[in-house]
This record gives structure tokens, sequence and C-alpha cells, in this order.
């Protein structure tokens, strides 16, 4: 039995949440001023280095101006958020995205990927087709195991992805491909759970074909349609 490591969330680090939760839900409003440094430590119980370092975090995520008349004030997280401002709304949430925040995240692949599949179908070697025809080899292999792959195969899926994103050239695609690791992750476990293995499987040997052929719109028209499928279907099961 393998229970692994416990970590025990700190004390700043549980300051840092309450203060994400009361301006996430709305308690402390865009604008408001939250109470000094020295206030703080008396309300909470816990050192001014931790609160200090606490405030300077949530200003780095977006969730707080600090300036040195004013002191800290709610920002408005939608201008000045960072990929750790949609961690914290995800987090709170549940762990999952609401509708709003997958359709939105669901354009961004759009543009991200679909650059990266119109750039490798223009201008591709020899080599990025091996090396693509490769992962797709190793998922015939997951699809023959008796749960079809599962998290292997989403893992598999999710380089596959990447790979077309660094064989493109764009230096910035694939980093912002593993930057957002963790909610596509579970994009591709639920794209499994909703088609099918094969059917993903499928879809990722029809963006080869793509490239193969050097057809730029086909790929990127395609993958807009498997995103609106995908939308399509989410939306039907929240009804």
């Amino acid at each position: 039995m393998e229970i692994g490591v416990i970590e025990v969330p700190t004390k700043k680090e549980i300051f840092v949440r309450k203060m994400e939760e009361q301006i996430l839900s709305g308690k402390l409003k865009v604008g408001a001023s939250l109470p000094s440094e020295r206030q703080l430590q008396e309300e909470t119980r816990i050192s001014k280095t931790m609160i200090h370092e606490g405030l300077v975090e949530l200003m780095q995520k977006g969730f707080l101006e600090i300036t040195p008349r004013r002191g800290a004030v709610v920002a408005n997280y939608e201008e000045t958020g960072t990929m750790e401002t949609l961690n914290a709304l995800i987090r709170m949430n549940g762990g999952n995205m609401t509708k709003k925040q997958t359709h939105s995240f669901m354009e961004a692949r759009i543009a991200i990927e679909g650059s990266a599949l119109r750039r490798l179908a223009e201008n591709h070697s020899d080599g990025d087709i091996a090396y693509l025809e490769e992962m797709l080899s190793q998922a015939d292999v997951l699809l023959e195991k008796a749960d079809r792959g599962g998290a292997a195969l989403a893992e598999l899926l999710f380089r596959y992805h990447r790979g077309i994103c660094v064989r493109s050239g764009n230096e910035f695609f694939p980093l912002l491909l593993n930057e957002f690791k963790p909610i596509i992750m579970e994009f591709w476990l639920r794209s499994i759970a909703l088609f099918g293995a094969e059917a993903n499987v499928h879809l990722a040997k029809r963006y080869l074909d793509y490239i193969r052929a050097g057809d730029a719109e086909g790929a990127f028209r395609r993958l807009q349609r498997s995103v609106n499928e995908y939308l399509n279907c989410l939306d039907e099961q929240l009804r």
C-alpha cells in the first residue's frame, strides 16, 4: 500500500486561499481597500511577514493592486489576472470550469493549436511526419489494452498535440500548452469518455492526413468542428 506524501498547507497559503475566495465570491469588490498589514495580522494571528508575502502573491496573481499611499486594493482580475488566477477560479469551482470558462478556453485552444496545424501543414519535413506517425503507433498499442489506454492515452494525445505545436516552429505555442496542461488533460480524459478512445485516435490521424496533404485550412476547420462537437456534447449534459 502506497499512501504518498501528505502535504499540509502553510499559514500563508491558507491566508492567500481565503483572500482569493473573498474576492472571487464577490465579498470583496473591485476597488475595495484592504485593512493594513498590522490589522490583518491582528485578525488572522499570523506573522506580519506572512501577511506581506501573501499580499505580494495575490498582487502577482492579479487579485490586488498595492501602492504606497493606498495600500492593498482589490483589482479587476479579468484585466490583471494570470494563469494562476484561472487556477484559483477553477479550484473555487471544485476543480471544474464553468460553461463560460470552458468555451473561452476552447476558443484559446483553436487559436493556438489551429495556428500550429496551419504552420505545420504549410511547412513540414519527413522527420515531422515520422515523429507524429510514431506517436500514433503508440496510440494504436494503447487501444489494444483492456482499458483502451485511459489516462495513458490522454497523456499521449496531449504530447501528440504539443508535438504539432513544437514542430510548427513557433517557440511559444508548446510553452502555452505546458502551462495549461492540467486543464488540457481534463479535456482529453473527458473527450475519451464522451466519444471513445478510438474516435479520439482516429481524429488525431485525420490531423496528420491534413498535414501530409499540406491542407492548412482543412486542418484548421477540422479542429474547429471537433471543438464545437465537444462543446455541444458538454452543453447537452448541462441541460
